[in-house]
């Protein structure tokens, strides 16, 4: 890895709970329309409406790739001599990550309250 994508690395991995966000939130507006753009909000999946379980099947696995890198940040090692930049790194990891879990829960709510193409 050259120098300056390993400079990158850690800081992609302290945003990586926000990127899932980020990625969740484009797929499921992006479902959302496309199924109503083109009339599919009355076709069913599994016997219920298609639209709110793509989007629930979507959230369950962003929550889970959350809990991963939740896990996996929580994992790192304590502060030890000139370690103080990693312990930095996970603690904001878990900071951003669990943001990032509650405005996924949040997206992911809101198909239990609003009907689709409303």
């Amino acid at each position: 890895m050259s120098g300056r994508a390993a400079g990158l690395a850690p800081l992609i991995g302290a945003t990586a709970g926000l990127i899932v966000w980020a990625l969740h939130f484009g797929a499921i507006y992006l479902a959302n329309a496309i199924a109503c753009g083109r009339g599919l909000a009355g076709h069913r999946l599994f016997g219920q409406p298609i639209i709110p379980v793509l989007i629930l099947a979507a959230t369950a696995l962003a929550l889970l790739l959350l809990l991963g890198i939740g896990m996996r940040a929580r994992r790192r090692p304590r502060v030890r001599d000139g370690a103080g930049v990693r312990h930095f790194l996970a603690r904001l990891t878990l900071a951003t990550t669990l943001l990032a879990a509650l405005a996924v829960t949040w997206e992911g709510a809101a198909v239990l309250l609003v009907g689709p193409c409303g």
